[in-house]
């Protein structure tokens, strides 16, 4: 069922060339044959992504129903919000190997992660594109971000101990030169930590599945990981290999599960989703990444 692609470029590699590996309603998944990173092609316009997200901020409505409730966490900063734990482990994996500084947060949103960072002691700077989010991390957290893009915000020549990026690279359409962006803002002996969606999922080989079985036919379950605001949809092998092309080196990797509680799904869905991450557990096929970085030694 795989057919090449001429047209496309990668947008880690850029190099031209690629695999059909699934043909879903609006778009199509392609593999890249130089450097095997799986992409969205046609990407959406910016117009269309600022709308998308506007709306996600707003109203919840987006291209998924079973995410119609999952932003509305972003805005409480209280200790039963499924996603401040979240933030809450991930500090601690952090101040791990790194302590409490000036940290920025790339795709900042609401400002909810720089809320929790600033309780345990860092010094908390945001930046994000949608006006719609940043008025809450201003008006509700009292925190003062930075509207626009990354790229001319680093030309300001700011260092940070910790740079983050929470579910943030696989909507980029530059991803080497978004991790060489956090890299460059790096103070001596920073850290840079991401979280991204894991590709090599139970979940892409269950609908995977049924997706070729079917001979194609059967692409609902797909399109429940593989969505349009994700341009890139990482694995670890390809995760680590972008990395590499941007001087950074892993301290830490781990593979971890969406947090469900933030899902607008039934019951029987749920128990289902339940199911299926416990055989993902064992086949050490988790939904999701994260990972804490460093420039690489000899960069």
């Amino acid at each position: 069922m795989k057919s090449s692609n001429d047209d496309a470029r990668c947008l880690v590699c850029g190099v031209g060339g690629s695999t059909l590996r699934y043909q879903l309603t609006h778009f199509q998944i392609l593999e890249c044959n130089e450097c095997t990173q799986i992409y969205l092609d046609p990407i959406p316009s910016e117009e269309s992504i600022r709308k998308l997200f506007a709306a996600l901020y707003t109203t919840g409505e987006g291209s998924l129903s079973e995410l119609r409730d999952y932003y509305g966490y972003c805005f409480e900063d209280s200790p039963d919000n499924p996603l401040v734990q979240q933030y809450e482990l991930w500090l601690d994996a952090i101040e791990s190997v790194q302590p409490p500084g000036r940290l920025l947060d790339v795709g900042c949103g609401t400002g909810l992660f720089l809320s929790v960072a600033r309780r345990r002691g860092w010094q908390p700077f945001g930046i994000d594109e949608s006006v719609e989010a940043t008025e809450h991390a201003r008006n509700h957290f009292g925190l003062d971000p930075w509207v626009g893009e990354f790229a001319t915000f680093a030309n300001h020549g700011e260092r940070f101990d910790l740079v983050t990026g929470w579910d943030v690279i696989e909507h980029s359409r530059d991803p080497v030169d978004l991790l060489r962006t956090a890299r460059r803002c790096l103070a001596p002996g920073g850290r840079v930590s991401l979280s991204t969606p894991n590709q090599r999922s139970i979940l892409d080989l269950i609908a995977g599945l049924l997706y070729r079985v079917s001979g194609g036919k059967m692409t609902t379950a797909l399109e429940k990981f593989y969505i349009d605001q994700h341009f890139l949809y990482f694995s670890p092998a390809t995760l680590r290999q972008c990395l590499k092309r941007a001087d950074l080196e892993v301290d830490r990797f781990d593979f971890e599960w969406t947090d469900l509680r933030r899902l607008s799904v039934s019951w029987p869905m749920r128990l289902g989703l339940e199911g299926l991450f416990l055989l993902g557990q064992l086949l050490k096929r988790q939904n999701r990444l994260f990972l804490i970085t460093r420039p690489a030694a000899d960069s």
